[in-house]
């Protein structure tokens, strides 16, 4: 099969982070694999080269051209299958299919985003229409999807992120990965961009609420992560670190390539988002087994039982995010390998390539001959309880 990867660009955020492995993925498997993106953003650029796959840039600057090229380039049909992810990208790929394709075309939903019921939101899903298949990430961005738009319902199905368990695994404790550590510094790794929804203030809240109590070690986060547009949420978090003068326990990196050397040095893999889709640094982490610190909304209880594997949180609470972070800081060595033993564990059942890349590619030859989108099941089966809980919450101000 020739499939063209379509994204806005191969910046460090999740979603590319995510097509780029699952189009290395089809091309182990046999598949000619192509990538298409609009901004020239290449830090996931050299994964492509490594396995020679082509990326073609369109240089256009406005949406309308944009729309127009990408039409072009899709119209030309060298492809038997476009795979688009994100709002925009998979906007472009159902506008140029209008009003007639020979090539099929699946779109990927990466966030349980609580505004899709917008206006905005409302209006782009519409051209969903014009998709074969509509994958969503989590369970609980699916639900929401088949509450406001009910049309879709025999279109969606749930796929979980993969992860290269070989690249992301438990590391040996050594001299090399342990030597910027102290011995009395726990470290709290998170990596995410510098938005406002991942909730950087009441994690600095918490720090502040920890580092008024005498404790055994200091508490430190690493955030590394790129810069949005705007960086008020950022600079809000500075200000807030240096005022309280916490600026020590909190330092922001830029975003980075060899995530999972960081992750071998952490003592736990921490996101406290207000809304997610399945975040690609929480999988990870789980395949480096550490001990993984989440907020509870959406898919977070297929990913952390709490106690087992870490512990979840309330995002809301700056209070809550600081009790868990001290009772994870408080086990023993011992006791956090478990955890991070556990976590390995689930990420082998939940995220291996050979399940997630072979569903894609089950999904991929099923449109392709037109088979019903019924026959491809949810992976995984099971809907959490986070998911329900995070859909009633929101379902409230639809």
């Amino acid at each position: 099969m020739k499939i063209y990867c379509f994204i806005d660009s191969l910046g460090s955020g999740g979603a590319q982070r995510q097509l780029v492995a699952l189009g290395l993925g089809l091309k182990k498997r046999g598949h000619e694999v192509r990538f298409l993106v609009y901004h020239d953003d290449d830090h996931f650029l050299y994964m492509l080269n490594d396995f020679g796959i082509g990326c073609y840039v369109i240089t256009a600057k406005s949406y309308i051209k944009k729309i127009l090229e990408v039409r072009r380039i899709l119209k030309i049909g060298w492809q038997d299958v476009v795979l688009a992810f994100l709002e925009a990208p998979s906007f472009y790929a159902e506008i140029a299919s209008i009003p007639k394709r020979k090539w099929r075309l699946i779109v990927g939903e990466r966030l349980a985003n609580p505004d899709m019921n917008k206006l905005g939101g409302l209006l782009l899903r519409q051209f969903h229409r014009f998709a074969d298949v509509v994958v969503s990430n989590s369970h609980t961005n699916r639900m929401m999807l088949e509450i406001l738009f009910p049309f879709l319902k025999r279109k969606l199905c749930t796929i979980y992120n993969t992860v290269d368990l070989k690249r992301f695994q438990p590391a040996l404790e050594n001299e090399r990965i342990y030597q910027y550590r102290t011995k009395k510094e726990f470290r709290l790794v998170v990596i995410a961009s510098y938005q406002k929804k991942k909730n950087m203030m009441n994690l600095a809240k918490a720090l502040k609420i920890i580092n008024t109590v005498k404790v055994s070690m200091s508490i430190v986060v690493h955030w590394y992560g790129a810069m949005p547009a705007g960086p008020d949420a950022y600079d809000e978090v500075r200000e807030y670190l240096k005022m309280n003068g916490i600026e020590r326990y909190f330092y922001m990196h830029h975003a980075i390539r060899n995530v999972e050397e960081e992750m071998s040095r952490a003592d736990v893999v921490a996101l406290f988002s207000f809304y997610e889709g399945l975040p690609n640094v929480v999988c990870e982490g789980m395949a480096c087994g550490k001990p993984i610190l989440i907020s509870r909304v959406c898919d977070a209880d297929n990913l952390v039982q709490d106690g087992r594997n870490g512990f979840l949180c309330d995002p809301e609470s700056p209070e809550d995010i600081a009790d868990k972070i001290n009772c994870i800081a408080s086990l023993s060595k011992e006791q956090r390998e478990r955890m991070g033993q556990e976590s390995r564990r689930m990420a082998e059942e939940l995220f291996s390539e050979e399940k997630i890349v072979g569903r894609y590619e089950e999904l991929i030859l099923s449109v392709s001959d037109s088979l019903k989108i019924r026959d491809i099941e949810n992976i995984p089966h099971y809907v959490p309880a986070s998911a329900f809980d995070s859909i009633n919450k929101w379902s409230k101000n639809v």
